[in-house]
């Protein structure tokens, strides 16, 4: 299923999963997202926001684009986002938006309340995965560091995972309960969440775990 994979910027890993960016997903820049897409080489079909920190704004003029005011409610990010949601795409994926503002981290995160979260978050510190009920990991080694957090600032869900140092059995994971800085024991780890709950797992970023 193809899906929709929105570039923004915030830090950005220096590189994806060969294969990641398939034939029919539809690429959406979001400002300085563009220098990050072009950087992986990654083509872009849709360039979205005010263009005040891209440092290739007349390249994005002989783009597909739709530029908005710089004084406006919403982030690029959450245009992106939104254009997606609008062209009938029912997952995205997000390259970038990895730490340096703390305001703009919150405020990306923030989003997966209204809009749902990612299927898949690479920055340039981790890569993100969701876990909808249950997903098994592969070709980990033992030992490899894992963070385990909610999905959105106000959700808690109740998760398993047995193949940890310290191993979470029925865990209220919720924004006052976090699970960091965990370290796999295994070279597989099975993540469940109860009654089909939503959470994210990530890895170090120059951990590929799929």
């Amino acid at each position: 299923m193809s899906k929709a994979i929105i570039c923004t910027g915030g830090g950005a890993p220096s590189s994806i999963p060969s294969g990641f960016v398939e034939k029919d997903d539809f690429v959406i820049a979001a400002d300085s997202g563009y220098d990050t897409a072009k950087r992986l080489g990654i083509p872009v079909h849709l360039c979205v926001g005010d263009y005040d920190s891209t440092l290739l704004s007349q390249e994005i003029q002989h783009l597909a684009h739709e530029r908005s005011s710089r004084d406006k409610d919403e982030s690029d990010t959450e245009l992106a986002i939104k254009k997606a949601m609008s062209l009938g795409y029912a997952s995205y994926c997000i390259i970038g938006g990895g730490g340096f503002r703390m305001d703009h981290l919150f405020a990306t995160f923030s989003l997966f309340e209204q809009y749902g979260p990612p299927e898949l978050w690479f920055t340039a510190y981790e890569a993100v995965h969701l876990v909808r009920g249950y997903h098994r990991f592969e070709s980990l080694k033992s030992g490899r560091q894992v963070s385990f957090f909610p999905t959105s600032f106000s959700k808690e869900v109740y998760i398993t995972a047995k193949q940890l140092q310290w191993p979470l059995e029925n865990y209220r994971l919720s924004m006052d309960s976090l699970s960091l800085s965990n370290r796999t024991s295994d070279s597989f780890l099975d993540v469940f969440a109860k009654q089909g709950g939503m959470l994210f797992v990530s890895f170090p970023v120059a951990d590929k775990p799929r």
